[in-house]
């Protein structure tokens, strides 16, 4: 009896395994491959400052990542409903927040007194490959299970772009879900969350920026449960718009890259919430970032420990402590220059870079192609494999049945 039981549990759970394989190697196999456009740095003589047009412009606090209850409790934000959600933010003071759950779209409650922006985060494979979705207009399921590359990657940016206003490589170095080297060949998405709970994407940014991919970024907490103070207010996202402004206005100041991210140290993080506000409170504001024959100008409204200046590949091109304004003369191989921000509190702002162009307009994404020859090829390759796995079931079938 019990070899019964034993013989059947092992054949239920090889069944259910070889089933998984099977899924994985049908959406390996309809996978197109693409030819990824080279990775060319920025060049122009030009600068594109996505901060141009903000000067002492007041900033709110946004979060477009976070997780409510769904299913019953079955995924991984359980213990808060989306009002349990809705209020830490309110307590916080911010101007945006929203629910991004798992392949779901949350509609506007009546008690939602932010402007609504709907998300959904988009995933379902080991290593966390996920992209967050923001402004999203249908459900999306399809996925790889398992490891994926660049040309799958690429494959689900390019499905899901059409239905949504905001395509964003969510927490990409969160269990190496999306290689450092994949950044040199990805294109078409408009944000990187470069700063996650779960993990600083910081090398990515620099790679995709290094290899001519315009990437902005996000900040997000990426939370899962409100109750637990360091799951709320620790990475933020500051836009300058006013908290009733339209949510159309939103998406383009996001993509635009006028928006700059601050993550929190733990001690911050730590804090009850009428504690962090007072902090977050206290935290300096941008006050201009202007580029002069080529010399880029950060001006805070107080004095930070740090401010430091980076370009290609990270590289760190000058620091200034202990002021509340700093320049950096943009070099000639600079293709181009971003600054952080180091505040007394421990805490760190990212901002977005200003871009070398041709025009001082905001760059395109480089384009994409199939390559459509060796597509085939592996389309035929795998319609041809499942066609023999076919004909053996079917052979193994009819064998037993003879059998018997």
């Amino acid at each position: 009896m019990i070899k019964k039981v034993l013989k059947y549990f092992l054949y239920t759970i090889s069944s259910i395994v070889l089933f998984a394989l099977l899924i994985c190697f049908v959406v390996w196999g309809i996978t197109p491959v693409y030819k990824f456009p080279e990775s060319l740095s920025f060049s122009g003589s030009k600068f594109y400052n996505p901060y141009k047009d903000y000067e002492n412009i007041h900033y709110e606090r946004g979060n477009f990542h976070g997780h409510s209850r769904l299913g019953g409790g079955f995924t991984n934000g359980r213990a808060n409903n989306e009002q349990d959600v809705f209020k830490a933010y309110r307590d916080l003071e911010y101007g945006f927040a929203t629910i991004s759950n798992y392949h779901h779209i949350t509609g506007k409650p009546p008690y939602y007194d932010f402007p609504y922006v709907p998300a959904q985060e988009y995933g379902v494979n080991i290593f966390k490959t996920h992209l967050l979705l923001i402004g999203t207009k249908r459900k999306e399921y399809f996925d790889q299970p398992l490891w994926q590359g660049p040309n799958t990657i690429q494959y689900r940016i390019n499905r899901v772009k059409p239905y949504n206003d905001i395509v964003t490589l969510a927490h990409p170095a969160f269990l190496n879900g999306i290689e450092v080297d994949y950044m040199k060949k990805l294109t078409g998405y408009d944000l990187m969350e470069v700063v996650n709970t779960f993990a600083h994407s910081v090398s990515h940014w620099d790679t995709a920026l290094s290899s001519g991919r315009p990437a902005f970024l996000l900040a997000s907490d990426d939370t899962h449960n409100v109750f637990i103070n360091t799951d709320i207010g620790r990475n933020i996202t500051m836009i300058p718009l006013n908290p009733e402004t339209e949510s159309d206005k939103l998406y383009d100041t996001l993509k635009s890259g006028a928006a700059y991210g601050i993550t929190v140290p733990h001690t911050v993080a730590m804090l009850d919430r009428s504690e962090k506000l007072k902090v977050l409170d206290t935290h300096p504001q941008l006050l201009s970032m202007q580029v002069q024959n080529n010399n880029l100008t950060i001006k805070l409204n107080r004095m930070v420990d740090k401010i430091a200046f980076s370009a290609d590949n990270g590289v760190v091109k000058a620091e200034y402590d202990n002021v509340s304004e700093a320049s950096y003369n943009i070099a000639d191989n600079d293709s181009y220059a971003r600054a952080t921000v180091y505040f007394d509190n421990g805490s760190i702002a990212y901002f977005n870079p200003v871009i070398r162009t041709n025009d001082g307009l905001k760059p395109e994404m480089p384009a994409v192609s199939v390559n459509y020859t060796i597509s085939i090829i592996k389309w035929i390759f795998t319609a041809a494999v499942l066609a023999a796995l076919i004909i053996f079931i079917i052979k193994i079938y009819f064998k037993r049945k003879k059998t018997n």
